[in-house]
Parts: C-alpha cells; structure tokens; sequence
C-alpha cells in the first residue's frame, strides 16, 4: 500500500509543482500553452514511437480497444441521458454533458500517469485512437448538428484533416509501422536515431504534469450563479466512478480480463475528463461552464478513484 501511495504521491507532487509555478507566474503568461505544445506535437508522439515499437501489437487491440469503446459509449450515454431527461437540457448542452461524463483525458495526463503506475503508455493508446479517431469527430458533428447552423463550411473535410495531422496519430502510426516491421524482419532503428528519441521521450512525463499543474492555478471553477455545481459533480462521478466500473464489468465479466491488463483497463476509464471537451464546447459556444469545472473537478476526484482501483485490482 505505501508503494501505491508513494507512486500517487509523486504525480501529485510534481503537479503541485506546477501549480505554485503557475501561481507565482514564474516562466510567463503564455508558459502553459507553450509546454502543452511541447508536449502534444514533439514528446507524446516520441514516446509513443519509442514505447510502440517494441510492443506487442496484438494486446493492444483486442479486448482492451473494445472495452474502451464500449465503456466510453456506455458511460456517454448515461451522461447524455441524465442531463437531457433529469435536468431537462437541450440536446446541444446535453452532448457536452455526454462528452463530459465519458471522454477521457488520455494524453496530457493519461500517459503520464500510465507510464508511471505501468511503465507502459500504450494501454492509452486505445482510447487516444478511440477518441481521436471516432468519438471526438462524430461528437463534434453531433454538436454541428444540434447547433442549429447548417453552414457546414466543410466540417468533415475539416474533421478528417484534423485526424490526418493528429501529432499523436502519426506517432502512433509510426510505432505501429515500426513494430511491424521488427516482427517481420527483425530491423530496429539505429541508435544515432533511437537515442534522441528516448531523450526527448523521457521529457514528457515531468513537462506534461508541470503543464497541468501551472493550468489549474488559472482557472476558478464551481462559481455560483454561473456554474450547474451539482451537473458538474454528477459528470465528474460519471467519469471517474461509473466510467471505470462499467469498464471493469465490461473486462471482467465480458472479455474474461483479469490481472495487469484488466487493472489498465479500469485506470484507464478512471482518468478525469478531457480538456477537448472544454475545446468543442466554446467552438460551439455551448455549455462551456460545464465541460470546464468537470474537467478541473474530475481530476481532483480521479487521482483518489485511481488509488482505490490500484488497491482493489493490482
């Protein structure tokens, strides 16, 4: 038990790190988006080379990819469901409450996190897929829809475009490709290559924390008058509780899943919500107040939830 405090307690403190940088605003106004950019289009997709290369693609793809998706859905549809039928919300609003109660922050914090409780960012991996490739595009589309706006402006081409160019997509694809081509001939890359990309890789974890650490220190959240507090804490227990244990029933009873990969499966769905979704609620200008305190208190409440999982499954 004290190895698994002790490992939280790491992540906590290098967040808090981060925090009091933020606070005393000791690297600039605009430092948070500077390291997240850092982190999005240069470390994330080498770590993601470096660690997939050498993986074992089948593990990958199989039951763990359908239990992400599953979940994810299920858990959306309880969200979407709970906003639109209890409090009586418009589908618009409802779908960023949907987003908010099942889509994952699995890169910024996701692989930080993973590599550190794993020593393996690609459990992440299918949900990274999973989100960027299907369920992010097809809510966006969903929200273009119940906006009321019918001047596309070629949403889709945009939409496609955005997954063609995902820094972590190409990543991925390259580990991918690369893990390929090491099961079939046995060629590795060079270390003159290798090298500088476990170099850059090892940064991420340590950068990505520091850079979530510095954004919580801008944002004030469960302001009243302005914020749905009790909409935001049922999303963020969606997210952080309901989320994971559909994802263990699913792994389980389902997929028959047990030991390290169905403790991957159920801290996966444990991770607080994704800042995309505070991105697609102000591009549409909806209910934006909401997907950005579930964000802030999803992952005050996802870092406890995970403990428990750890204790419970490892």
């Amino acid at each position: 038990m004290l190895d698994v405090l002790s490992g939280f307690a790491v992540v906590i403190i290098v967040m808090a790190l981060g925090f009091i940088v933020g606070r005393l605003r000791l690297l600039g106004s605009h430092a948070v988006y500077t390291l997240n950019m850092f982190v999005f289009w240069i470390a994330l997709p080498m770590l993601l080379i470096h660690f997939l290369s050498t993986a074992d693609l089948g593990l990958l793809f199989g039951a763990n990819f359908a239990v992400v998706a599953l979940s994810t859905v299920l858990a959306g549809i309880l969200g979407y469901a709970g906003y639109r039928v209890l409090a009586r919300q418009s589908p618009s609003n409802s779908l960023v409450a949907m987003l908010a109660s099942s889509y994952c922050n699995g890169t910024h914090l996701g692989i930080p996190l993973m590599v550190h409780l794993l020593d393996d960012p690609t459990v992440t991996l299918p949900v990274v897929m999973f989100q960027v490739g299907f369920y992010g595009p097809l809510s966006v589309l969903l929200l273009d829809m119940s906006s009321g706006d019918r001047a596309r402006h070629g949403i889709v081409r945009e939409l496609a475009l955005s997954i063609i160019r995902n820094p972590l997509i190409i990543g991925a694809t390259t580990g991918i490709a690369l893990a390929i081509i090491r099961e079939r001939t046995g060629w590795v890359l060079p270390d003159v290559i290798a090298e500088p990309i476990d170099m850059i890789s090892s940064a991420t974890i340590a950068v990505a924390l520091i850079a979530f650490g510095m954004s919580m220190a801008e944002i004030k959240v469960l302001q009243r008058g302005t914020s749905p507090i009790k909409a935001v804490f049922a999303a963020s227990a969606v997210k952080t509780i309901v989320h994971p244990a559909i994802a263990w029933c699913l792994g389980s009873l389902v997929f028959g899943a047990n030991g390290p990969m169905l403790l991957a499966m159920v801290l996966v769905a444990a991770l607080p919500t994704g800042q995309n979704v505070f991105t697609y609620a102000q591009r549409f200008g909806v209910n934006t107040v909401l997907a950005r305190d579930t964000v802030v208190i999803s992952t005050a409440m996802a870092l406890p939830a995970m403990a428990v999982v750890w204790l419970l499954l490892n």
